[in-house]
């Protein structure tokens, strides 16, 4: 070491001071290619990790939010289904409701000469069961079991209504108009599910 020292020191100023600038470079490029590098490629490696992460995150987030959307428009078809279901009757639920309609009838008075069930008509998502019915009594009895029928929750249309008068008097709303007869034909209304096989087969393609 002393030799290399003394050596050194025989060289010129000019000399020394490139050596030493020589060294000093070689150095600096053995820091930067032993330490640095490494370094500086592990935070580059880093950052690119933390993008994919960051980009993984915004696509949970719209996940999240579209889920969110979702689940929210299922509830409301939920709701939707559950007052469908309110107003359309399953097949099983149909002689309960028409016993219903015959039932309020007589409970507002009318006397019954005609109760019958005709061929239902099939439409696409749900069939018409149309019933036949010929009643007679008040026009307030009458009125009452209208009104009753329209504040069924089960949809029931009332159509071809024909009243005939059968005491004396020349209006239906007068005083001596006596019994009214009515002809008219009640509709309600069930859902056509679709039946398992059609859909599987509609999976299926």
């Amino acid at each position: 070491m002393n030799d290399l020292i003394s050596r050194f020191n025989t060289y010129p100023l000019g000399q020394k001071v490139l050596m030493l600038l020589l060294l000093i470079i070689l150095m600096v490029i053995g820091f930067y290619f032993l330490h640095y590098q490494p370094y500086e490629e592990q935070v580059a490696s880093l950052n690119q990790e933390l993008k994919t992460i960051q980009a993984k995150r915004e696509e949970f987030e719209v996940l999240k939010n579209e889920r969110a959307e979702v689940l929210s428009r299922l509830e409301k078809l939920k709701r939707e289904l559950l007052v469908a279901r309110e107003q359309l009757p399953a097949s099983a639920e149909v002689p309960s409701l028409l016993q219903r309609i015959h039932n309020q009838a007589k409970t507002a008075g009318l006397e019954i000469t005609r109760f019958k069930r005709v061929d239902d008509v099939s439409k696409n998502y749900y069939t018409e069961i149309p019933v036949e019915m010929k009643l007679s009594g008040s026009f307030d009895e009458l009125a009452n079991f209208f009104y009753y029928l329209g504040r069924m929750t089960r949809i029931v249309n009332v159509r071809d209504i024909s009243l005939k008068q059968q005491g004396g008097g020349s209006k239906l709303d007068s005083e001596d108009a006596g019994e009214l007869e009515v002809t008219a034909r009640a509709t309600t209304f069930m859902y056509n599910a679709p039946e398992q096989s059609q859909l599987l087969g509609t999976n299926k393609k």
